[in-house]
């Protein structure tokens, strides 16, 4: 009976902490970091997931923790319905990453980010141009959200209600951040940074006179 018991334990600990589930929380505590790093995010603002392939699962930042130190015991896994598998307690903003990923099949990293002049867009409730090539098929779409208060079914459903289109990766709040989602997370971190990016360079273009409109074209 003893034996028995220690093999139902194990079997739990295993299908709870697989080693699929470690792989991506080492990712994502690695691309997590790179993103503080680059300013997309600081002190304990922002939110970033991972869905883990072949599973009903993501793996997401818990509340009040840093992207910069994040460790194991800082995520939590969490089923596409909400309801957590193992860890703290997640995100106020789960809901919005579970629907995403229900909704998105081909999404599989999500990040709720607070870098600065893509903020800055959305403070004054306007998208950020696609002033540059890079950034044309990013932004073309990109849509913008009301205030609403952390965690709100107002602010759930505006978000979600955009990403119904399959076109959408970008979607801005005002006063509060962007939301960027990606097939990875690799994909992901370069695809926040060419957002703020391109926001600083429309603020610069902006404020040196009149931008030059163009017409993006890709060598047939």
């Amino acid at each position: 009976m003893r034996y028995l018991k220690f093999v139902f334990l194990a079997l739990c600990i295993g299908f709870c902490c697989s080693d699929s589930d470690k792989e991506y929380k080492d990712r994502l505590i690695e691309v997590a970091k790179r993103c503080y790093e680059r300013e997309l995010t600081s002190g304990t603002g922002g939110d970033i997931s991972v869905r883990i392939p072949g599973t009903d699962r993501f793996i997401i930042k818990a509340t009040q923790n840093c992207f910069y130190d994040l460790d194991d015991n800082k995520l939590t896994i969490v089923n596409l319905e909400g309801k957590i598998i193992d860890g703290p307690e997640p995100s106020h903003e789960t809901p919005i990453h579970a629907d995403i990923y229900k909704m998105r099949p081909e999404v599989g990293a999500i990040m709720h980010m607070h870098s600065p002049y893509a903020t800055a867009w959305g403070c004054i409730g306007k998208t950020i141009p696609p002033v540059t090539q890079q950034s044309v098929n990013l932004l073309k779409n990109t849509g913008i959200v009301s205030y609403a208060p952390v965690g709100s079914e107002k602010l759930l459903e505006s978000i979600v209600s955009y990403y119904k289109n399959p076109e959408i990766t970008v979607v801005m709040m005002e006063n509060h951040g962007t939301f960027v989602v990606a097939p990875d997370l690799y994909e992901l971190l370069y695809r926040g940074e060419v957002v703020e990016n391109t926001a600083r360079i429309a603020y610069f273009a902006k404020n040196m006179g009149e931008v030059k409109s163009f017409e993006f074209r890709s060598i047939e």
